[in-house]
């Protein structure tokens, strides 16, 4: 027996704890309830979701930092959790009490609202314990309070039997996409009796009904539903669905938006189906556990999670397994392989739980680019149960002395093939661990059961071979094919005897049949294994086919098919593609295999992505400690860049950092030093040279010379820019005078070999195999050895000044004209523009390098990656300015570039909110410019200083001197004539920018009317050149005008027209100020739940991108929702949050206008002296009363001081300040009015 402490969260806000020991027909109360304030603010809350979920992608610098402080602050937090629900009285003393009796002990967590149970309870630690209670021996469980505690019940079944359903019907798209199923199939061996594992196909509804049902049956149940995909917040369908309660207490049990889980529809696509729909389907075929692992907790942390438990609970589910965060897959493997190792030894489902934490706090390594680092991840499963399950007639295979542990660890360090199984076990065996990739497995299974007949082609080496061997393995364990021998692989290598598709037929046919198949002719054969592909469920692998047709055997060993074969071949393949049968091919290849013809799924295989990579990089590197000091380098991530996630190359290049640097093999791989002499033995599978040479060799001697010239790009290769390098004066002559069409014939037909891959249909760009600019180089060298170094020198300085030239073209486009299309090209070339400016800038190529540092400047801005700014700012700074910082003479093309980098550097200052460093770094560029002669070239950069000090002193608050600035810079600006010839006026653009600012100046100060004209004089000169972001920019500024004005659906419809253009640039720091006043809009019509979802959506981005000014307007808006729906407690915790930020930056206005709100706060409490302090707070902030930054506040304080007496606000002035009342506020608040009213919102619009 267990005793139970019942911690009741009830409605009305407090918490009752009861004592149920063992052998007691009823729980005692522990005292009376008392109120529950729950500890954690949602920045903490916000912190440990990213310290879950995102921080061992990037641990390092401010992230690493900002990992440590949160996982150190892990124990202080559980010990606030627990004196939130056990404080110092009796429910603690009860909890002292259940510990010292020193039985099995579960507390167990009663609520009917999804928020609070989704809350992380397992946080909580005892005072002077050293260790959380969840790893203490005690389990914690979720329960419905209308569900009640039913007693243990059996579940019948000797063996274990899981059903997972694995559905992204929205593709793998979603970041960090993982598989659970493939780690845990590998560990599975750990567990001391016989699971089964089966992949629900189709994951459909409907097919879950049936499956469940047809095993039921045959008496074979299955025990355990796992759901491995997503989970949102949908609208539930039926009566009483159109009015949504919002994120509420009563979230799953209510219309409105509610948990639903993604199915696929029969033919593919997205079936969003109700938790509650699930549940009946689950407890119609009695299915006692159900494990969740499908909930996007980035958009609204665990409520979902939480959300969909809890209805599958109110549906009849017994116990639900769920994770509160996204989960590393090889994390939740080991959990899942030691809580199914605890229900074969007998254990409750709340202690198998218990014991799967266990095992995670035991393996806490989880990968990071700096290794394998540790991770407290141990909190993500929790469990929700309505009844406790046992599963004692389940039978065990080995001893239980052998521990679990050591089982794991023995797996972890094997290979993946397991035991060989039937004839194709050695086949599918892997080279080395087959590490990620999970993203295309799903496609690919989707595909192959969908379509059936697929070709993955990519470069050599991007791992399609090991791919297609894992996807085998993958379908043989998981009931993909009839029988687990029916995976037949097939490779198409040169010198392989059954080349044909009659050696493919008879070894399927000798696998399959007796010694009467082969008395049968070639057509019959073929004909019985059609009949057997569509009657039955096989899996075809063909492996290396691009020799059968595309790129033969260079030593002609085995020639290609003949045309009759290839006939032959093709239809073959689409008849199995069109006869509606079970069975799939898989082909891969080094091309798509056109030849086929349109009906196949083709299916472009990339190299890893960042995470994989990482995790392959790590298993790579295990043998080698010495390399781990190079892991920690800025080359080391330079290094994993270039490869690209390119498996092959990284095999074979990252073990040499045993005994070299990273820095030493990036030069290798680009060509400008040697690699490590091993690389040059070994076949096209085990060697980069070789693998690179099979492709290049088929390649005319012209091409070959030609594409040389792309051992100096980094990435990707652009057609339009190898033309424009072609038309250099300075280029060498092999690469001159090349047309467009001339360079894609060579590109395209370089990328038909695999040694190229397209961007996209109809791009001029190409993503370049990692090995091959050295192969490259190395061909140029070897082809002409006296003139490589002269000539590739100039090809350099050639290229520069050719991608200077895009840069221009990239500004222009981003200022004033298709500004979509050149943030889309800048993103696709960042790694190549910044290798040019990085050329430019060690050459001392300063035009060229303010050439493409400018539209690369645009570009960090809008997606808000102020830390690359600021590198490429502080190099480009650093090369040209003396040792002492002097800058260079600014009527140089150096002193032209250290002018725009430092502005550059200065903004970012002022997006961080460092104003006191933005302005001095303004003056200091005053300063210099000051000291040139007074031509246009210099007045021009004059305005633009003046306009830039002009919002710095907007930012503080100081609108008198802004406005100031800004009319100095528009007297210089509107004196100034463009250069003829320019297609973009520069000097108009100039006026806007500063038409837009004294707009939005005269809107502070609420001249409505001015700012409205200023805005559409900025905004005529934006639609006229057609500057996008200015657009967009002026759009919102009117926005505002029109909700000041009261005019909603006005402000709404340019906020739309703002959003329009941010979205199509992905301007992400403009979006967020964007959807942050939709909010507003939404606010001011009383839409509470919609307002509620544009601040979180501003929110989302504000963290991704690191904005925590934006993410202090974000909370205080959320604090304004909460108060008008009376959560008053939860407001107050959004507006400290906000103003622990502001006053970080000491940002005034954004202070003044939370000191305010919590003034409005205080009051509703009734507490008027406490509001009187806050808004004397807010008012204090400036000199001038009324300060436009502080208004309503000045109003609300003649209002309090009216109802609270002067000598009040006589005290309350001098205790917040430390200065008498000045006269000038003791005269504003005897002489005005209050003009406030109680539907004051407390916007924040700064």
């Amino acid at each position: 027996m267990v005793e139970r402490l019942l911690v009741d969260l009830r409605d009305d806000g407090l918490v009752q704890v009861s004592s149920w020991p063992t052998g007691e027909q009823y729980p005692r109360p522990a005292g009376d309830p008392v109120e529950l304030v729950w500890p954690l603010s949602d920045e903490d809350l916000t912190d440990l979701r990213w310290y879950l979920e995102r921080y061992l992608r990037l641990p390092t610098a401010v992230y690493g930092e900002r990992g440590a402080r949160v996982a150190a602050a892990l124990p202080h937090w559980g010990e606030q959790v627990f004196a939130a629900v056990f404080g110092s009285g009796p429910a603690r003393d009860a909890y002292v009490a259940a510990r010292a009796r020193n039985g099995p002990l579960e507390i167990a967590l009663l609520s009917k609202s999804a928020e609070q149970l989704g809350r992380p309870w397992e946080l909580m630690v005892a005072p002077g314990s050293p260790v959380p209670v969840a790893l203490d021996g005690v389990a914690i469980s979720r329960t419905l309070q209308n569900t009640g505690m039913a007693d243990v019940f059996d579940v019948p079944g000797s063996r274990l039997r899981v059903l997972m359903v694995i559905s992204r019907p929205g593709g793998t798209a979603d970041v960090g996409y993982q598989m659970i199923a493939r780690p845990l199939l590998r560990r599975l061996e750990a567990v001391r009796g016989s699971v089964e594992l089966v992949v629900l196909r189709p994951p459909t509804l409907e097919r879950l009904g049936e499956v469940l049902a047809e095993a039921r049956e045959a008496g074979e149940p299955f025990q355990v539903v796992h759901f491995d995909g997503h989970g949102v917040f949908g609208q539930a369908s039926g009566a009483g669905a159109g009015a949504g309660t919002g994120w509420g207490s009563v979230m799953y049990q209510s219309p409105g938006p509610q948990g639903m889980l993604a199915f696929e529809k029969p033919g593919g696509g997205s079936d969003l189906v109700e938790a509650g729909r699930v549940a009946q389907v689950l407890a119609g075929a009695k299915v006692p556990v159900v494990v969740l692992n499908a909930c996007q907790s980035a958009q609204v942390g665990s409520e979902l999670e939480a959300a969909v438990a809890t209805r599958l609970l109110a549906g009849g589910c017994a116990s639900v397994v769920a994770m509160a965060y996204s989960v590393y897959a090889v994390a939740a493997a080991e959990f899942m392989t030691a809580f199914y190792e605890r229900l074969f030894a007998g254990d409750r489902v709340a202690d198998a739980v218990t014991a799967g934490r266990v095992q995670l706090t035991l393996n806490d390594k989880r990968p990071s680019m700096k290794g394998m680092l540790p991770l407290a991840d141990w909190m993500v499963p929790v469990l929700y149960t309505r009844s406790e399950a046992r599963f004692s007639h389940l039978r065990t295979t080995r001893s239980p002395e052998q521990s679990v542990g050591d089982i794991l660890t023995r797996i972890r360090e094997e290979s993946e093939a397991g035991p060989e199984r039937g004839g194709q076990g050695r086949d599918l065996e892997p080279v080395g661990e087959f590490v990620g990739r999970d993203a295309d497995f799903y496609t690919l299974d989707v595909a192959a059961r969908l379509q059936h007949v697929v070709v993955v082609h990519g470069p050599g080496g991007t791992g399609k071979t090991e791919l297609a061997k894992a996807f085998g393995r993958w379908w043989r364990d998981t009931g993909g094919v009839d029988a687990p021998d029916w995976v037949f692989w097939h490779s198409f290598e040169p010198g392989v005897a059954s080349f044909g598709l009659d050696g493919v037929v008879n070894a399927i046919g000798e696998r399959l049949f007796d010694a009467r198949f082969a008395l049968l002719d070639n057509s019959e054969r073929q004909k019985v294994i059609e009949e057997v592909l569509a009657a039955r469920r096989l899996l075809l692998i063909w492996d290396n086919f691009e020799s059968v047709r595309e790129m033969p055997d260079p030593g002609r060993a085995t020639p290609p098919l003949s045309q009759p074969e290839q006939d032959r071949m093709r239809g073959f393949l689409t008849r199995v593609a069109a006869g509606g049968g079970e069975s799939a091919v898989l082909i891969t290849s080094r091309t798509p295999e056109s030849w086929l013809g349109p009906d196949l799924r083709r299916i472009e295989l990339a190299g890893l992505g960042a995470e994989d990579a990482t995790a392959y990089a790590h298993q790579l590197l295990a043998p080698y400690p010495s390399a781990q000091p190079q892991r920690q380098t800025p080359a080391f991530a330079d290094l994993m860049r270039w490869l690209d996630g390119h498996p092959l190359s990284m095999r074979l290049t990252l073990p040499h950092l045993d005994t070299t640097t990273a820095q030493h093999l990036l030069n290798g791989l680009q060509g400008t030093a040697a690699l490590p002499a091993a690389d040059g033995n070994g076949n096209r599978h085990t060697s980069l040279s070789a693998s690179i040479a099979y492709s290049f060799t088929h390649l005319s001697p012209a091409d070959q010379e030609a594409l040389t010239v792309l051992s100096l790009f980094n990435g990707v290769a652009d057609a339009n820019a190898l033309v424009a390098f072609s038309t250099e004066q300075g280029a060498p002559e092999r690469f001159r005078d090349r047309t467009g069409p001339q360079w894609m014939e060579v590109l395209l037909r370089a990328a038909n070999l695999g040694l190229l891959m397209p961007m996209h249909s109809a791009s001029a760009m190409f993503r370049l195999h990692p090995a091959l600019p050295a192969h490259l180089a190395a061909h140029w060298r070897t082809r002409t050895p006296d003139t490589y170094a002269t000539e590739r020198a100039a090809a350099v300085r050639a290229l520069v000044s050719a991608h200077a030239a895009f840069g221009g073209w990239l500004d222009g486009q981003a200022t004033g004209g298709n500004a979509q299309l050149a943030f889309a090209l800048i993103g696709q070339q960042r790694r190549m523009l910044g290798s040019m400016l990085g050329l430019a800038l060690d050459h001392g190529l300063w035009l060229d390098a303010q050439l493409i540092f400018q539209p690369l400047d645009k570009y960090w801005d809008a997606q808000g990656l102020t830390e690359e700014a600021g590198s490429w700012a502080d190099r480009a700074r650093l090369a040209v300015e003396s040792d002492d910082g002097t800058p260079p003479g600014l009527g140089t093309p150096a002193g032209a570039l250290w002018l725009y980098t430092t502005g550059s550097q200065a903004g970012q200052e002022r997006v961080r909110k460092q104003l006191d460093r933005a302005e001095s770094t303004y003056r200091t560029m005053l300063h210099a410019l000051e000291e040139q002669p007074r031509n246009p070239h210099y007045l021009s950069r004059l305005g633009a200083v003046y306009h830039q000090l002009g919002l710095v002193a907007h930012d503080r608050g100081r609108l008198t001197e802004a406005e100031d600035w800004f009319r100095r810079s528009l007297a210089v600006k509107e004196k100034l004539v463009d250069p003829p010839g320019l297609a973009i006026s520069y000097r108009d653009l100039g006026l806007a920018t500063s038409y837009h600012h004294l707009g939005s100046l005269a809107r502070d100060r609420g001249r409505l009317t001015e700012a409205e004209d200023w805005c559409r004089r900025s905004l005529a000169i934006g639609e006229r050149l057609n500057n996008l972001p200015g657009m967009a920019s002026n759009y919102h500024q009117l926005g505002i005008v029109a909700q000041d004005r009261g005019r909603l659906t006005e402000a709404e419809g340019w906020y739309r027209k703002s959003v329009a253009i941010k979205e199509s640039l992905n301007d992400l720091p403009g979006l967020v100020v964007s959807y942050h006043h939709l909010g507003v809009v939404a606010q001011l019509r009383e839409h509470l739940e919609e307002a509620e979802d544009w601040y979180r959506r501003s929110l989302t981005i504000n963290e991704n991108i690191g904005n925590r000014s934006g993410m202090a307007d974000s909370f205080h808006q959320l604090g304004v929702a909460a108060q008008l729906r009376g959560h008053l407690g939860e407001a107050e915790e959004w507006y400290r949050q906000s103003l622990t930020i502001k006053e970080g930056h000491n940002n005034l206005p954004g202070m003044a206008v939370t000191f305010g709100q919590l003034g409005l706060l205080a009051e509703e409490r009734g507490d008027a002296a406490l509001a009187l302090t806050w808004t004397v707070r807010c008012v204090s902030l400036f000199e001038e009363i009324p300060h436009p930054s502080t208004v309503p506040g000045p109003s609300h304080l003649t209002r309090f001081t009216r109802q609270l007496g002067m000598k009040s606000l006589e005290e309350t002035w001098q205790a917040v300040t430390g200065h008498p009342l000045p006269a000038a506020v003791r005269e504003y608040v005897l002489t005005h009015q209050d003009t406030t009213s109680d539907s004051d919102n407390g916007e924040n619009t700064s």
